[in-house]
């Protein structure tokens, strides 16, 4: 896979935001700065590490630019820990980017020990259920090298 880097990623324009050099998103991964890597040429793939927060983000797109899963990580004692996941679903709309509300959204919020909290919302509806007992182990990564994303991007992970 080919990355670009950018700061940010802009969900309306679906453009990078102040775009940057492999050598220069390489430094900021060094440092803990926030940096964005995308998936190029396609764009359907971004992942975004902010190190001195303990953050990272794997954002998968559609064909029209939105978010349609966002797998959310915490490090956690030196791992990265999946903390929340989410879907989105636009049915028939062709809106592009953030522009298009989502017609039913999907999320989860895990524990680290193994609690799992699902929430759907469907127009205006939300629903919500837990589970315990859960065997997280599949929700730790380790924190990647520099361009290195392979595991923290896998979509199946169950």
């Amino acid at each position: 896979m080919i990355w670009t880097y950018c700061e940010q990623w802009n969900n309306l324009t679906e453009t990078s935001m102040n775009v940057l050099t492999s050598e220069q998103a390489q430094a900021r991964h060094v440092s803990g700065q926030l940096y964005t890597a995308v998936a190029s040429p396609m764009k359907t793939l971004r992942v975004e590490i902010r190190m001195e927060t303990g953050y990272a983000s794997v954002i998968f797109m559609d064909e029209h630019g939105r978010d349609s899963l966002d797998y959310t990580f915490t490090l956690i004692n030196g791992s990265l820990f999946l903390g929340t996941a989410a879907s989105y679903e636009y049915g028939d709309s062709q809106e592009r980017g953030r522009y298009a509300d989502a017609e039913r959204v999907e999320s989860y919020e895990f524990t680290t020990d193994g609690i799992i909290r699902r929430t759907v919302e469907v127009d205006g509806e939300e629903s919500k259920e837990s589970r315990h007992g859960i065997d997280v182990a599949s929700n730790w990564e380790s924190v990647p090298n520099f361009g290195a994303y392979d595991a923290l991007i896998r979509r199946d992970r169950a």
